[in-house]
C-alpha cells in the first residue's frame, strides 16, 4: 500500500470511529493544519532553512570544484590520446576513472550527510509543532486535528485550518 493510500485508509478509519464514538449531539470540532507550510512559514524552520542551504551550498560548492579538475583531467587526457603511447594512456585513463569514482562516492554520501542534517533540522521543529497543535486542540476543545498536507484530507474549508494559529503560537513560545 503506498503512503498517500495509507494515510487516506488511515483517515477514514479514524473518522468512522470518531463517528461511532461520538454521540449524535455532541458538537465535533475539527481543524486541519498544513505541517508543510508551518514548518516553512515559522521563524524557527525560516532558520533551518538558512542554516540548510548554508551547508548545501559550502558542500556544492567543495564538489563544483572537485567536478571542474576532473572536466579538465578529462579534456587533457582527450587531448593528449593521440600521441601519449599505450600504456601512459591506459595509466590516465584509469586515474581519470578512479577519480570519476571518488567524486561519484562523495557525492552520495555528501547526498546522505545532507538528508540527515536537513531531519535534524526539522525533526525537532515537527515535534515541537506537534505539541504546540496538541495543546491548541485540548485548549480549544478539537475533537480532531488532521495534517492537511497529506493526502488523507480530500477537502477542507479554510475556516478550519488552523495553520496560522499553529505559526503564531509556535513562533511566540520560542521567542
Amino acid at each position: 500500500m503506498t503512503r498517500g493510500r495509507f494515510h487516506a485508509a488511515a483517515a477514514l478509519v479514524a473518522l468512522a470511529l470518531l463517528a461511532l464514538a461520538v454521540p449524535a449531539s455532541a458538537d465535533i470540532k475539527v481543524g486541519i493544519v498544513d505541517l508543510q507550510r508551518a514548518l516553512n512559514e515559522s521563524a524557527a524552520g525560516k532558520k533551518a532553512k538558512e542554516q540548510f542551504k548554508g551547508e548545501f551550498d559550502k558542500t556544492q560548492n567543495a564538489l563544483k570544484g572537485e567536478k571542474d579538475r576532473l572536466d579538465r583531467m578529462k579534456d587533457d587526457l582527450d587531448k593528449q590520446s593521440v600521441v601519449l603511447k599505450a600504456d601512459e594512456r591506459k595509466a590516465k585513463a584509469d586515474e581519470f576513472d578512479r577519480r570519476q569514482r571518488d567524486l561519484r562516492r562523495k557525492l552520495e554520501d555528501s547526498d546522505a550527510e545532507l538528508r540527515k542534517k536537513d531531519q535534524e533540522l526539522t525533526g525537532d521543529i515537527l515535534k515541537d509543532l506537534a505539541e504546540v497543535i496538541q495543546e491548541i486542540g485540548q485548549r480549544e476543545n478539537y475533537t480532531v486535528i488532521l495534517e492537511n498536507s497529506s493526502s488523507s484530507v480530500l477537502y477542507g474549508a479554510k475556516s478550519i485550518d488552523m495553520t496560522d494559529e499553529v505559526i503564531r503560537t509556535f513562533d511566540a513560545k520560542k521567542k
